[in-house]
């Protein structure tokens, strides 16, 4: 029979289009489920070996639902996606006039991607969300009233309903993504993207130290969304898609970095991406010249960003120091040292050059302190 894979069901919604095009032919048992958390259910335990759902749409954005349970309730990995065209269509009985139809049915998804054709075409009928655009078309089929809903010409056939309106979404470019869920990373590292969810201080520059990461090292985001950590008002995780593998040099060097500038990292997997990675002979995406002056210029621009944030940060210690003599520590200066010749040795930089570096701005970090403390002690 092949392998058991979990969708958003039931028969007839694009979730179960999404897992046809991703099985491509292959036996497979399909397993439709009731809701987005059913599918997350079945996978983790082991009722399923893969589970398909929605997470973005290009009109809609973000499913917050599959978010939230990639964050917070399931230990799944994403280990692959599908990118698939999305029509809606307006579904009735046959020989229903449309200027009766009192209720419109769907998936929330479907009808806000739906909402300019419905005003204006049905603005006195009601709109219901469902939990799929399949339940949408059963619950049309099974009544006896004037409704209507929004589904697939599939759904339609299957419930023998009338097509009223096709391809009635707002853009007509309406596409949606799926993400496979799974229990084990792919094995796959060739044109693959990486998913992340990173949380961060609720502090000024914090994404900002963050984002730095892939920028500095030419990596290409293709999404980030911000959801609440539903622990503390104003603080906010990130669900981050960038393309590359996590073994590969520049994205594992990233990873790395962001130990050290994020509060918490979890990778949730990388996967062959729907669409084609064009891979540069080089990591960086610059071809000239000038453009690679204007990336270093970039660079400078956050040292010296980063050095004037140091400097206050500097500041604020000496306010822990009573006296010109405490400021100067010398086994604090020898550990800074040591651990960036120890960094500085695998980013391909020389440790003597850091050396050299540190000790001038050191010596500038002390002589801020004692001139702050000393007039501090006049006053």
């Amino acid at each position: 029979m092949g392998k058991k894979i979990a969708y958003l069901g039931p028969k007839g919604t694009f979730c179960e289009e999404a897992v046809n095009k991703y099985i491509q032919g292959e036996q497979a048992e399909l397993l439709p489920c009731n809701s987005i958390a059913a599918v997350f259910s079945s996978v983790c335990n082991s009722e399923a070996d893969t589970g398909i759902v929605p997470i973005e749409n290009s009109s809609e954005g973000a499913v917050n639902q599959t978010l939230d349970l990639l964050a917070y309730e399931y230990d799944l990995k994403i280990s692959g996606e599908i990118i698939l065209d999305v029509k809606h269509n307006l579904l009735t009985k046959p020989n229903q006039d449309i200027k009766e139809i009192s209720y419109v049915f769907s998936h929330p998804q479907a009808l806000a991607q739906c909402q300019g054709y419905l005003a204006k075409h049905l603005p006195n009928a009601q709109i219901i969300s469902t939990s799929s655009t399949a339940e949408a078309v059963q619950q049309v089929a099974n009544s006896d009233h004037s409704w209507a809903a929004v589904g697939t010409t599939k759904a339609a056939r299957a419930y023998r309903l009338n097509v009223a309106g096709d391809n009635i979404n707002d853009q007509p470019d309406n596409q949606t993504r799926f993400i496979v869920l799974s229990r084990e990373e792919s094995t796959c590292t060739i044109g693959c993207k990486t998913s992340l969810l990173v949380s961060v201080l609720n502090q000024p520059g914090a994404l900002f130290q963050v984002l730095k990461e892939f920028t500095l090292r030419g990596i290409n985001l293709t999404k980030i969304e911000s959801r609440p950590t539903k622990m503390k008002f104003g603080d906010y995780l990130f669900y981050i898609d960038l393309e590359g593998h996590r073994s590969e040099a520049n994205v594992k060097e990233a990873l790395e970095g962001l130990k050290t500038t994020a509060q918490t990292v979890k990778v949730l997997g990388s996967y062959p991406s729907a669409h084609k990675i064009s891979k540069k002979e080089d990591e960086y995406c610059s071809s000239t010249i000038n453009d690679l002056r204007h990336e270093i210029d970039l660079i400078d621009d956050q040292i010296i960003n980063l050095l004037g944030r140091r400097t206050r940060l500097v500041k604020k210690v000496s306010n822990f120091k009573r006296t010109v003599s405490m400021v100067r520590d010398l086994d604090r200066e020898r550990f800074i040292i040591n651990k960036l010749n120890n960094l500085a040795t695998t980013r391909g930089v020389s440790p003597a050059v850091v050396t050299k570096i540190y000790r001038i701005l050191l010596d500038y970090s002390v002589s801020v302190q004692q001139e702050k403390i000393g007039a501090k002690s006049k006053g």
